[in-house]
């Protein structure tokens, strides 16, 4: 009997609503450069899916997790790890050459710019970010990490291939929240930038 009743007791685990992540976003000229690259490329491998909206255009740098709800603690301790950061690694040049499919499932995969040596910066970033985290006692990111612009998700595979440089001075990054499953923009928590001399 006991056993029967905690099976109708269970309860779901509660809806994961929101999503909270740093990343940097391409400049106004990039974002312009992305979408006529986007259109020519999406032509050229017969691709249907819809381009990212350029509110949404970003490279992702550390991941805080998905939430049911805001975790404000969280996020304050995050930011004051990444405020530290800012200053050791801000500003640089990033540049992405290269255009690829990032075959990691069988279906509706991101089509991706990525770079070379063009977004070393972007990895120190990554790593002194993710660094940061962890001695405020936030893990959760791998190693390893492939910086990339997602321009749109499709069926088709298309092998890495040249393309001219999309590049822009990464002068801040932000922690932005999205709502997970929804078309709605993401909001911009924090900036950070290089302090002001």
């Amino acid at each position: 009997m006991s056993q029967q009743a905690s099976l109708f007791d269970f309860e779901p685990p509660p809806k994961l609503t929101d999503r909270i992540f740093f990343a940097i976003a391409p400049d106004a000229a990039a974002i312009a450069a992305v979408g006529a690259l986007t259109a020519t490329l999406k032509a050229q491998h017969a691709m249907q899916g819809r381009p990212i909206a350029e509110a949404k255009l970003h490279c992702t740098l550390c991941n805080l997790g998905d939430f049911a709800g805001m975790p404000d603690t969280l996020i304050a301790r995050a930011s004051a790890a990444a405020t530290q950061v800012a200053g050791a690694t801000l500003p640089f040049v990033a540049s992405f050459d290269t255009a690829q499919t990032f075959v990691n499932r069988a279906r509706n995969r991101p089509f991706v710019l990525t770079g070379g040596d063009g977004v070393i910066g972007v990895a120190a970033l990554y790593r002194n970010l993710n660094s940061a985290l962890h001695k405020a006692g936030i893990p959760g990111n791998p190693a390893s990490y492939t910086p990339h612009v997602t321009l749109l998700y499709d069926d088709v595979t298309a092998p890495p291939q040249g393309v001219a440089p999309v590049e822009w001075t990464v002068r801040e990054f932000v922690l932005l929240h999205s709502h997970i499953g929804q078309a709605r923009p993401y909001n911009v928590l924090a900036r950070f930038r290089m302090p002001s001399a």
